[in-house]
């Protein structure tokens, strides 16, 4: 773009980051921004990407090595303060939101650097007082449907996430949403203007597609040795909307019919998990759950290669990363089936109720036993990560950065 006597214009894109390594799919899923904004800074010179960030969030050395090309602004200590009462104030009384968007500091850091664009992954309160043109970017809104699950209702919790997506939805100029079914249901609940909604599907971790078996890592060989014979294998932190409960009862069913089947387990300990483990002991699974805890990217291409196939029967979606990731190392997935989940799985992926334990042990053993079946999901998940790829999901990505840097009709910031 250029302005007056052919000067060329720089646009400046912003992004808000709380990036932590064990934060599991989301930690991912924030990565995969990152590099489009690299690609998309070394596809088109004429822009400039700021990382703002807050000095407790994550070690900002690492990433400050890995996008060299970005700059990195540092919200201080008094300001991230001011932000978190300011915070308080609107969570108890939301109606001087008005008021806050004037005064909350971030923005004025937004103005000093001409940011264009600010982009928000996630439930970020930020959204909300942000008076530059943002881009609001999130999974699910699973906490309208399943507020019994104390990770999205303990500790005002609720209460927060559903002032975040009211106002950071009413004031964002841009809302990227993974599904139809997400779409309609912000359009339903929160009365989101469909015009300012994009849908764009969710990708794989490019970290773990450019990741090899074992490229001779020792570490990654040895970790190899470790793992059972005959697997299944569920990536995911040890919340309680993950479901570890049900599938556990599924495998005691299901080892009954097959004793040598194990079940691995990775992911962080979060809320759900002396429940989990309190579960895996009283089932008398002690000898059958292999829990390995938060594991680096290196290792997943084993974990997923030698497994018999995914099974993931969380209530949150519609769509996971694991379940993509599944798909691209030819691993067969068996998960749950919640509304709109065939947008990202088509029929590559054998469905469950993770209601029912009897469902999840019987949709397990039909894969483990139907060979035929099983070629046919692995052949449909090669297929449908044509269309996951992180190539479609970059090309729309700039699809949509354009759009947002070239028109601002949709605009509620101001």
């Amino acid at each position: 773009m250029t302005g007056a006597g052919n000067v060329t214009l720089i646009k400046r894109i912003g992004i808000l980051l709380s990036l932590d390594p064990h934060g599991g799919g989301t930690y991912q899923w924030t990565l995969n921004m990152l590099n489009v904004l690299n690609d998309y800074f070394h596809d088109n010179h004429n822009v400039k990407i700021y990382v703002f960030f807050y000095r407790k969030s994550f070690p900002i050395e690492i990433y400050k090595a890995k996008y060299s090309s970005f700059c990195f602004y540092e919200i201080s200590n008094i300001d991230a303060s001011a932000m978190r009462w300011l915070t308080k104030v609107f969570i108890y009384m939301p109606v001087f939101v008005s008021v806050i968007r004037y005064i909350y500091p971030l923005n004025f850091a937004l103005k000093k650097e001409n940011i264009d664009l600010m982009i928000f992954p996630g439930a970020m309160i930020e959204t909300v007082f942000c008076r530059s043109n943002a881009m609001f970017m999130f999974t699910d809104i699973m906490h309208v449907f399943y507020p019994r699950f104390p990770e999205v209702s303990a500790n005002g919790n609720l209460r927060y996430r559903n002032l975040v997506f009211k106002y950071g939805i009413k004031y964002a100029s841009q809302i990227v949403v993974e599904t139809k079914q997400l779409k309609e249901d912000i359009i339903k609940y929160y009365n989101a203007n469909g015009k300012k909604v994009d849908v764009l599907l969710q990708t794989m971790s490019k970290n773990i597609e450019n990741d090899e078996d074992d490229k001779g890592d020792e570490e990654v060989i040895a970790f190899k040795k470790q793992l059972p014979e005959k697997y299944i294998f569920y990536p995911a932190q040890l919340w309680e909307h993950k479901n570890h409960k049900n599938l556990l009862f599924a495998m005691k069913l299901i080892i009954m019919k097959m004793p040598d089947l194990k079940l691995v387990l990775t992911g962080s300990r979060k809320n759900g998990d002396e429940k989990i483990f309190e579960l895996i002991k009283g089932l008398e699974l002690k000898n059958d759950v292999k829990y390995y805890g938060y594991v680096a990217d290196k290792y997943m291409p084993v974990l997923y290669k030698n497994a018999q196939m995914l099974v993931m029967p969380t209530y949150f979606g519609p769509t996971n990363i694991p379940t993509v990731e599944s798909f691209y190392y030819g691993t067969p997935a068996v998960i749950s089936n919640i509304p709109g989940v065939t947008e990202q799985t088509g029929d590559a992926a054998l469905l469950f109720d993770p209601d029912s334990p009897e469902d999840i042990a019987d949709k397990i053993m039909i894969m483990l036993a139907n060979k035929e079946l099983r070629k046919e999901k692995i052949k449909l998940g090669y297929e449908r990560i044509k269309l996951l790829s992180y190539e479609n999901y970059m090309r729309k990505y700039f699809n949509i950065l354009n759009r947002n840097l070239d028109n601002k009709r949709y605009s509620n910031a101001k």
